[in-house]
């Protein structure tokens, strides 16, 4: 098989178990109430939107109309394709442990759900927004796997406002928990576990 089309191939796979993961535990949650929902409309978020639908337009390029955009091809190594296979995968195990371990706590949006509890276990116990690390791994791997800079630029636009809304986050669940969430804080990293715990 030709190496392109091989790796086209399995950026379709890992797209399609992605999407069937989140579509999964996302339909779970449909005609759920939320005890208390804040608005979503700021800068980050329409930040974080526009680079989506972006990626989603590159995305959709280089599967159906790949020479538009063959002017942004990588010659890299091999390895580094295979690299981004790896790291999809890892991702998509990553987003199912996630959603396991939130259970029906899951929420698309800023929501406190009725007898909302502190998630700690699973992920959570050694970071505060794995979902957020899970969607910049996995934007970077299909990044890697196409080969196409211009869709590398959209992964990383993409993750740029991540900070900014788990701040948002953080205060909604400060005030719901108070010193519980503040003391979780102390014991886990944003994105990637600390590397040494604070006492």
């Amino acid at each position: 098989m030709d190496e392109e089309l091989m790796f086209r191939f399995a950026f379709i796979g890992l797209y399609g178990v992605f999407a069937a993961v989140r579509i999964y535990y996302r339909s779970q949650t449909m005609g759920r109430e939320s005890k208390e929902e804040r608005s979503q409309i700021d800068g980050p978020r329409i930040f974080l939107s526009i680079a989506i639908v972006g990626f989603f337009a590159t995305v959709f390029i280089y599967l159906l109309l790949p020479e538009w955009i063959f002017w942004a091809h990588i010659n890299y190594s091999i390895l580094i394709r295979w690299g981004g296979l790896v790291l999809g995968l890892l991702s998509i195990g990553l987003l199912f442990w996630t959603h396991q371990t939130l259970g029906r706590q899951f929420a698309a949006k800023l929501a406190i759900q009725h007898e909302h509890n502190l998630i700690e276990g699973g992920p959570y116990s050694r970071v505060r927004h794995p979902m957020y690390t899970i969607f910049s791994l996995f934007s970077l791997a299909v990044a890697l796997i196409s080969s196409n800079w211009f869709m590398l630029i959209f992964a990383i636009l993409i993750t740029i406002p991540f900070n900014w809304i788990s701040k948002t986050e953080e205060q909604m669940l400060i005030d719901q928990f108070g010193d519980e969430y503040v003391n979780y804080m102390n014991r886990t990293g944003r994105f990637l576990p600390q590397i040494r715990r604070k006492d």
